[in-house]
């Protein structure tokens, strides 16, 4: 049996910074973290085609709200973790592997830490991971009920991914992240030309994302907590020698958090 064709991805933009990720596949159409219902509908209506299906990351309304509207619209299938409390038709869990249509293989991965049940789609045949708020370019998710044990091992989980991965984060936070970033390595020659491409980007109100795990790795401190000028750029703000990974960590989500 062939594989499925590779998705076609969309960012459909709703409220000040969130992308809902539109999934366009051979079998249907799919949507991940609609908090905006009639920016869905909107677009479904613009195609001509009935939504095949919803996926959910975690239980943050801007990611969840307009899932009843949806539900009511398209009668389809609604996948997501156990914290969401409403709106989920196919609960699942870490480490479920599902075929749905058109996507092949997508592996449930552990990406908790954002937020407890966080969780994210790894379609494995085609190197997509739609990630929620775990991982953004750049950047991570605040942590509102994890811990920097549990960022440490999300930031783990996906560095291990292959370096092809392109990845889909939920929000357009890349320029603010890269000026973080700058201050945590300035000579970074990478992240510089990144920064310059971003803000052309963002000029032309273009989306900096979807992001790529290889740029990702020389460019995000979240990734890179095992680099030297990365710890070291933590212990100077902590004003105390810190270990490589989860207690730079933990400095850098602190420092970002009020940068």
């Amino acid at each position: 049996m062939s594989s499925p064709q590779t998705p076609i991805v969309t960012p459909l933009p709703c409220f000040l910074d969130n992308y809902i990720w539109h999934i366009e596949t051979s079998q249907g159409d799919w949507v991940v973290d609609p908090g905006d219902a009639q920016v869905v509908l909107a677009y479904q209506a613009k195609r001509g085609k009935p939504l095949a299906g919803v996926l959910i990351t975690h239980h943050h309304l801007d990611h969840t709200a307009g899932i009843a509207a949806l539900v009511e619209a398209f009668a389809m299938p609604v996948y997501g973790p156990s914290e969401v409390r409403e709106g989920i038709s196919n609960y699942i869990k870490v480490d479920d592997v599902l075929t749905l249509d058109g996507m092949g293989s997508v592996q449930v991965l552990d990406v908790a830490a954002h937020t407890l049940g966080h969780i994210a789609y790894y379609l494995k045949g085609h190197d997509l991971l739609f990630c929620g708020d775990s991982l953004f370019s750049a950047g991570c998710g605040r942590l509102f009920e994890g811990t920097p044990t549990d960022l440490a091992r999300v930031m783990s989980t996906l560095s291990a991914l292959p370096a092809v991965t392109v990845i889909f984060p939920t929000h357009e936070y890349t320029a603010a992240n890269i000026r973080f970033a700058e201050a945590i390595e300035p000579d970074n020659n990478e992240l510089k030309h990144y920064a310059h491409k971003v803000a052309a980007w963002r000029a032309k109100n273009q989306p900096s994302l979807p992001t790529h795990l290889a740029l990702e790795l020389a460019i995000n401190p979240f990734l890179r907590s095992h680099e030297s000028t990365v710890v070291a750029a933590a212990s100077a703000y902590a004003g105390k020698p810190l270990q490589p990974g989860e207690q730079t960590l933990a400095t850098l989500r602190a420092w970002k958090d009020v940068f």
